[in-house]
């Protein structure tokens, strides 16, 4: 006697080809996945890890220069404890002139909290009378852990070491430190640990207490961890991608294996199986080949992983990951991917419970739209539609996709029976513009669209994730292009992360900008401040900024305001108005702007409506944010940068390189992927139009007899496979863009997105070839054969 695993385990033999090939494509696509997913997260957690490594819990750095003989005192520590947004504080004494036994070494007066730990790398308590000191010094002193150690007229026992190498440095506690040096106070800087959102504002208040203070913002991984971040969605996206399309190739093999097993289904429902056996049957049949395929690939996606990713991440230039591998992120990936594959069994095992074999060979032939379907593609319409209007007035992307998605689903859905009743429609018209076998290959054809729906969705699915991927790089590149061209007025462009620079501050900084050795010219821009106008019948607000008129493209007077001609038609003002302004925030009026200029100049209204000079009363309360320095390059600013640690300089040339690279990074991720997704594809639909072909020998025969020559009979197939495949390619690609610029419209409406025509026309080509010379082969061996 034999259970229903086991008879489902035999029945393999019958369709075993197909699920060879079932596991083989499974293997591949978890085998993509799991490496590019692993990539994704490792990336991210060893750039985490490396930047815990410099900084620890802390956000920001202040205190005063080396040279400068002052110290951070108890009342700055408790003001700076007391800002909101503040989490801990840990002051620091430094001497970087200490000698030890005739070494030279950087001495640490450190407390024991946890942000000091963190950031200077050290576990245990250092207790009083004790010392830890790096590897470098205690290999230098020839000491070890338990000796002594004379600093100055104190004796200290080595506790622990340190692993740095490349320094002198040692750590004592913060009162030992006050002993030796009494001339100290509470610190020589200070670790600051805030919100993350709130450290820019802290920051700025920081740098108001004392003007001789250094701050520095520990954000310089920034754009890396954006870079990464941007890098990982990117990763889980084309997975997405890679499992739905490894989804419908599956749906193609099943229904083969299906197909195959018809005989002895039936067979066993004659004998007394149930469709609940029949559905358990199926089940583990398929759930057998997805655990397979997905064990698999795991191996083999660690397999490239081990052996081949730091080769493709020197070549490509890719951020850098951990030397181990993610086991349980590993896993993890993986029981996702067999989630989601399992869902598409799950699908095939619903159809097999809900018709019989010889049901579902009937069935296959009709293509009937019904009352019923109307009704439910009609609801289905306006709840994307819905979505859309919403996502369109709201600005929200996860509406518009759901939307956009919804629409492509529903368009795919009524597809098979539009294309029906346009080739009914157009058969007599066809058959004189193609011919004869052109004809019988569209009639022939007609009767199989719904059962091989699963291939035409794979095209479909292929052209559409072609479309929506080269479009949208295509179209983040050119614009990303023109945001550095516009963001870039000079070759070197800075900007400042405090507010703490104003109106006279700015100019006196761009004075001493201007006269640096290698700088030709300079000038600055301004946040934005919304301050409040009083018209003769009204109080209106208005978002004003500074900059420096006289460097604008258009000539500007340098003294009053400059409006905005859309602000100024909308609250009828016009030059030579004077404008009464009242600062609502520092509850201040001030001196009132006469209207020198109206203007429409988009580069000088990107943000504002109301823009003055820096020499004006009101830039004393605008911030300065942007610098635009006429230069080669931002060594010559070194004097400023050091001077001003918030103040960050990078040239164009190195903005559209870091850009370029990481658009090629992107670029070569979605290209692989596409090319893998294409190759296994196309592998998948032209096995299910090979064996479907196969399977209507007899029907081919008849045709034979029927007078069709055997040239006229590979002509047929061949018709029929093009015919196929052009299907679903020309709605793949109409549903693609039409995805793809409605997504884009409804997210931003002024954006345009660009079909990248080149990678289209070679993916339509390559498909093309590969169907020509596939069913060329087939047609001539059927064709060939006696009758």
């Amino acid at each position: 006697m034999f259970n229903l695993r086991t008879i489902a385990l035999k029945l393999f033999r019958a369709g075993k080809t197909q699920a060879i090939t079932s596991i083989i494509t499974v293997a591949i696509a978890i085998a993509l996945v799991v490496m590019m997913c692993t990539y994704g997260f490792s990336a991210k957690e060893k750039l985490d890890e490396d930047i815990y490594e410099l900084y620890g819990d802390s956000n920001i750095e202040f205190g005063y220069e080396l040279e400068d003989e002052r110290y951070i005192d108890k009342k700055q520590l408790t003001q700076v404890a007391n800002l909101s947004g503040v989490m801990a504080v840990a002051p620091i004494l430094l001497n970087p002139e200490v000698t030890v036994e005739g070494i030279s070494i950087n001495m640490l007066g450190v407390n024991n909290d946890e942000l000091t730990k963190s950031r200077l790398h050290f576990t245990d308590n250092i207790e009083q009378n004790e010392i830890i000191v790096s590897e470098r010094l205690l290999h230098s002193l020839e000491k070890s852990i338990g000796d002594q150690l004379e600093v100055g007229h104190q004796t200290f026992m080595i506790a622990d070491t340190l692993p740095i190498h490349e320094f002198n440095t040692a750590y004592i506690t913060n009162a030992d430190m006050k002993s030796l040096f009494p001339y100290m106070q509470e610190g020589k800087f200070v670790l600051v640990q805030t919100i993350p959102e709130l450290e820019e504002t802290v920051g700025t208040q920081i740098a108001k207490m004392d003007e001789y203070l250094r701050v520095d913002l520990l954000n310089e991984s920034e754009a890396m961890q954006k870079n990464i971040e941007g890098l990982l969605v990117f990763i889980v996206v084309l997975s997405l991608f890679v499992l739905i399309i490894t989804g419908t190739l599956l749906l193609s093999n099943f229904r083969i294996i299906f197909t195959k097993l018809q005989k002895q289904l039936m067979r066993l429902r004659a004998i007394g199986a149930t469709m609940t056996q029949v559905a358990l049957i199926v089940l583990t049949q398929l759930t057998t080949i997805i655990i397979i395929g997905v064990l698999a690939g795991t191996l083999l996606g660690v397999g490239m992983m081990k052996f081949g990713l730091h080769r493709i991440i020197r070549s490509l230039a890719l951020p850098p990951v951990q030397t181990t591998i993610p086991v349980i992120t590993v896993i993890v990936i993986a029981l996702v991917s067999l989630v989601v594959l399992q869902l598409f069994v799950m699908w095939q095992v619903w159809k097999s419970t809900n018709v019989l074999p010889m049901q579902m060979k009937q069935l296959e032939k009709q293509v009937v739209w019904t009352r019923k379907k109307g009704w439910v593609s009609s609801g289905v319409a306006v709840i994307a539609i819905f979505l859309l209007l919403i996502g369109m007035r709201e600005n929200a992307p996860v509406q518009s996709f759901i939307g956009s998605a919804m629409m492509t689903v529903l368009f795919i859905y009524v597809l098979p029976y539009v294309f029906k009743w346009c080739m009914q429609h157009s058969l007599p018209y066809l058959r004189g513009i193609f011919g004869k076998n052109f004809y019988i290959a569209l009639q022939r054809l007609l009767p199989q669209v719904r059962k091989n729906m699963s291939a035409i969705l794979t095209i479909i699915s292929v052209m559409v994730i072609l479309v929506f991927s080269t479009a949208t790089m295509k179209s983040v590149a050119v614009s990303s292009e023109q945001y550095i061209d516009n963001k870039f007025e000079t070759e070197v462009h800075g900007t400042y992360d405090l507010s703490d620079i104003t109106g006279e501050q700015t100019l006196e900084l761009l004075a001493d900008i201007r006269n640096l050795e290698g700088v030709r010219d300079v000038y600055a821009s301004s946040g934005i401040a919304s301050l409040g106008i009083q018209l003769p019948n009204e109080m209106i607000d208005a978002d004003v900024q500074a900059t420096n008129l006289a460097y604008r493209d258009q000539q500007y007077p340098v003294t009053g305001a400059v409006v905005k001609e859309s602000f100024a038609k909308e609250h009828h003002i016009e030059v030579g108005d004077v404008l009464p302004i009242i600062d609502y925030y520092n509850n201040q009026n001030y001196e009132p702007l006469l209207v020198s200029a109206i203007s429409d100049e988009s580069t000088l209204f990107q943000y504002s409506d109301i823009v003055v000079d820096w020499s004006e009363e009101i830039a004393n309360v605008l911030y300065m944010h942007e610098v635009f320095v006429d230069a080669d390059d931002v060594e010559v600013l070194q004097p400023i940068m050091s001077k001003l640690p918030a103040m960050h300089f990078i040239t164009k040339t190195a903005e559209l390189e870091e850009e370029y690279k990481m658009f090629q990074q992107r670029y070569v991720l979605v290209i692989g992927t596409l090319i893998v997704l294409i190759i296994g594809a196309s592998f998948g639909v032209l096995q299910t139009l090979t064996n479907d072909i196969l399977s209507q020998q007899s029907s081919y025969r008849i045709t034979r007899l029927l007078g069709l020559t055997q040239n006229g009979m590979m002509s047929v197939i061949v018709w029929q496979a093009l015919i196929f495949v052009c299907y679903g390619i020309v709605f793949g690609l109409t549903f693609g863009i039409f995805f793809t610029k409605l997504l884009w419209h409804v997210i931003d409406p002024a954006s345009s997105t660009l079909v990248d025509g080149t990678a289209v026309l070679y993916t339509v080509a390559i498909i093309f070839v590969l169907t020509l010379i596939c069913f060329t082969l087939q047609g001539y061996q059927m064709s060939r054969r006696q009758l």
